[in-house]
């Protein structure tokens, strides 16, 4: 059973120890929260970095990479 404090001084620690108790608990959801969302970025990462070795970016990234060279060598001097 709960036992109820007595004096002020009781009420006061109880206050503050509920006060952290909550701030404890506001902690580890946003623990909870920024380790959902960097988690899914490190898969996202992982996903792309897959791709990136695949056969089909590789020869990708070789046929395309004179129109990006052109396409850069027109951007560079236009808007700088």
């Amino acid at each position: 059973m709960t036992e109820f404090p007595t004096d002020e001084r009781d009420v006061s620690q109880e206050v503050r120890q509920l006060a952290l108790v909550d701030r404890i608990i506001g902690l580890e959801a946003e623990v909870a929260n920024l380790s959902a969302t960097y988690g899914l970025g490190k898969v996202a990462r992982d996903q792309i970095a897959l791709v990136k070795s695949s056969t089909t970016w590789r020869v990708g990234t070789l046929v395309l990479s004179p129109i990006v060279f052109v396409s850069k060598l027109f951007h560079r001097g236009g808007t700088r």
